[in-house]
């Protein structure tokens, strides 16, 4: 799932026109880079080699994403879009490793294992909130003005 956020994080950080949306996403695209290294830290505590399998949320997600790109023109509306989707990926983040470590606690599989899906957790915990204050940021009166005239 990391992976293939990494590369819709990279799409949206060039496509968003709004410079604060745009370094959000650069942002958060390094970070989640880091990420992708703590699960595969995870991975390697429980003897395992990580294997990277398609998430079936994330690429309709990223379906979603190109469909409204193609449908809508306006650059405004895009970044507002852009802010929804950033959040809804960070909700499927956060319920998937909230998911994870209720499964490794379980297992009582330890630290080695919980640490760095948890400093996951939180990232993504902080990168939602900062979505949705770039959302309230957001000038969305003058967008629904230009909307509806």
């Amino acid at each position: 799932m990391e992976r293939r956020l990494v590369e819709a994080l990279d799409e949206m950080a060039m496509k968003a026109t709004n410079d604060r949306i745009s370094t959000g996403f650069a942002d958060h695209r390094d970070e989640t880079r880091g990420h992708v290294e703590h699960v595969e830290e995870a991975f390697r505590a429980m003897g395992l080699e990580p294997e990277e399998r398609e998430c079936a949320v994330v690429e309709a997600l990223d379906e979603e994403r190109r469909k409204v790109e193609d449908a809508v023109g306006d650059r405004d509306l895009l970044n507002q879009f852009y802010l929804g989707a950033g959040m809804k990926a960070e909700r499927v983040e956060i319920t998937t490793y909230e998911g994870l470590l209720t499964m490794a606690d379980r297992l009582d599989l330890g630290g080695d294992v919980t640490d760095p899906l948890q400093r996951n957790l939180d990232d993504e915990e902080t990168t939602l909130k900062e979505l949705k204050g770039l959302s309230k940021a957001s000038d969305l009166k003058q967008l629904w003005e230009k909307l509806t005239p």
